[in-house]
């Protein structure tokens, strides 16, 4: 029986802050590098319930970032439900708002996003999780612009290559094929609701050409 956890899995959805009017939660099953299933969600019973089907027939992955719901128009068949599919039919180009960032390297991070580290969460593959207090609207315009002030936020000037709006984490609470007896804690802090006040407003402040 392969182990899941319902208390994490909500508590995953809730972090994310995908409320329905910014957009849909992408859950995508994987084997290996191969994708297998893909479903946009728009409540949490859903998204649990699928997780809770799909749990062990592949590893489940979570967009940080909500996607349009224009993705409806082509693909309403993927609504709150994982459907077999053999590739992502999402692009960077469909998400409208920002919601958060997850980092992989903490020893990476800048000034900036030090002082919130100790209410940021912990997922299931030890990525630090900082939720916006205030979702960041996206365009195709400014797209770039936001990629980049994402980055210079997160990793410095310097650093910063800018941060990938499509990234997936694992889905806290769900199986993985390569889980041991002794399996990565998740730490969730900050609970209902999950923001940390402050860090949009720094984001919006990088609103500027870069430095030369």
């Amino acid at each position: 029986m392969k182990s899941f956890s319902e208390r994490d899995v909500r508590r995953h959805y809730n972090l994310l802050q995908h409320s329905p009017e910014l957009g849909l939660t992408h859950l995508k099953a994987t084997d290996g590098d191969h994708v297998i299933g893909i479903g946009l969600f728009d409540n949490q019973a859903d998204f649990v319930s699928e997780c809770r089907r799909y749990n062990g027939l592949g590893t489940l992955y979570v967009g940080v970032n909500p996607r349009s719901s224009h993705l409806m128009e082509d693909y309403g068949g993927l609504r709150n439900r994982m459907r077999t599919l053999f590739r992502d039919v999402v692009t960077e180009g469909d998400i409208d708002f920002v919601t958060g960032m997850a980092v992989g390297d903490p020893d990476q991070l800048a000034q900036p996003p030090r002082k919130f580290m100790r209410d940021a969460s912990v997922l299931a593959d030890g990525e630090v999780f900082f939720p916006l207090d205030k979702a960041m609207q996206v365009s195709p315009e400014s797209l770039p612009n936001v990629r980049r002030r994402l980055g210079v936020w997160l990793y410095g000037e310097v650093n910063s290559g800018g941060v990938d709006l499509m990234q997936f984490v694992r889905v806290a609470g769900t199986a993985a094929p390569d889980d041991g007896w002794f399996r990565r804690r998740t730490m969730f802090r900050r609970f209902r609701p999950y923001i940390m006040d402050g860090i949009s407003a720094e984001i919006e402040d990088l609103n500027r050409e870069p430095r030369t």
